[in-house]
């Protein structure tokens, strides 16, 4: 394979019959033919990209980002590539004769950079155009806007100083990524509801917009899970465990269903008199909230676009843990 650096700081990558075969494997997940078109093209750009940054001594991980994963492919238009060690790149793709990329919400927001991938009719090459750091508030992006390639490793060489200065300097919060649970890519500290609870209490229904969805067997489902972590809520040396779980359920290719639950653990029947469960938007503020009054757990159900942020809360007097979240 080759790749041709132009005057113009292009990068042209002949598309290879290795990348087609992955693309058509994809495509064919997908019945609908305009997700299966957006599938196979999302696929070729991701291979131009991550065998530029190969030729530049980038290492990649195309396997632990989303646009490997079929289910993430059906809900999202999502062309992800993970930079291993610094974060996410959005590799566009561009058809000949376009001049701007429309830029959907769930793309706009936790990556590292995104870089425009030109094809040309016959799907043989592809030229990468040049990237940005972020993308414009109206999710319309003009080709003639775009920084070259150049600045492009220029921002990876700050991210990687960059990286290594908080990691002497500062413990930046990181968010538990919820679509990537759908991958079987969970943070540390989340475990099977079956490792948390007893029997009685693992058998959990979520109740989203007045139905029932049981989410205890995901093996069962494609499209729902649920995880849980333990919590200490205790004061004055006595130690207070309670168990918070997060249910997932895709309801469309931008938006899932989010139930958050929290139980009693170690025998207990009833949670801790006055305990509060408190969901908080991106900009920390409280949006929903319930208290445990006499109650065996307690349990608030939104829903969230994919890309946003939020928070919950679980308090019990002058004691509370916050768990940051990306949908």
């Amino acid at each position: 394979m080759r790749g041709n650096l132009s005057e113009s700081l292009t990068f042209t990558v002949p598309i290879s019959l290795d990348a087609h075969a992955l693309a058509e494997r994809f495509r064919n997940k997908h019945r609908n033919p305009q997700k299966a078109k957006q599938v196979y093209l999302n696929t070729l750009a991701v291979f131009a990209v991550q065998f530029y940054l190969h030729c530049m001594g980038i290492k990649t991980s195309w396997q632990g980002s989303l646009s490997w994963n079929s289910l993430i492919q059906t809900l999202m238009d999502i062309a992800d590539l993970e930079v291993i060690g610094f974060g996410k790149i959005e590799c566009f793709t561009v058809l000949p004769n376009e001049q701007v990329i429309h830029i959907l919400p769930e793309v706009s927001s936790d990556r590292i950079g995104y870089v425009a991938v030109q094809f040309e009719e016959s799907l043989e090459e592809a030229t990468l155009l040049g990237f940005v750091k972020t993308v414009p508030d109206s999710g319309e992006l003009l080709l003639s806007r775009l920084s070259s390639l150049e600045d492009f490793l220029i921002h990876l060489n700050q991210l990687i100083d960059s990286k290594v200065w908080h990691k002497s300097a500062i413990k930046v919060e990181q968010p538990t990524h919820l679509s990537q649970w759908f991958m079987n890519i969970v943070d540390a500290g989340w475990q099977t509801i079956e490792s948390l609870l007893n029997p009685q209490q693992s058998e959990l229904v979520f109740r989203f917009r007045g139905t029932e969805h049981t989410l205890v067997h995901p093996e069962n489902s494609t499209s729902s899970l649920q995880k849980g972590k333990l919590l200490d809520l205790g004061q004055d040396l006595k130690s207070q465990i309670i168990a918070l779980v997060v249910g997932l359920l895709p309801v469309s290719r931008e938006e899932i269903n989010i139930g958050v639950k929290v139980y009693p653990t170690g025998g207990q029947i009833y949670l801790p008199e006055e305990l509060e469960l408190i969901v908080l938007d991106s900009a920390g503020i409280p949006v929903m909230q319930a208290i445990a009054r006499n109650t065996k757990s307690i349990q608030l159900n939104f829903s969230s676009e994919i890309g946003e942020r939020f928070s919950v809360k679980v308090a019990l007097g002058n004691v509370s843990f916050t768990e940051l979240f990306l949908t």
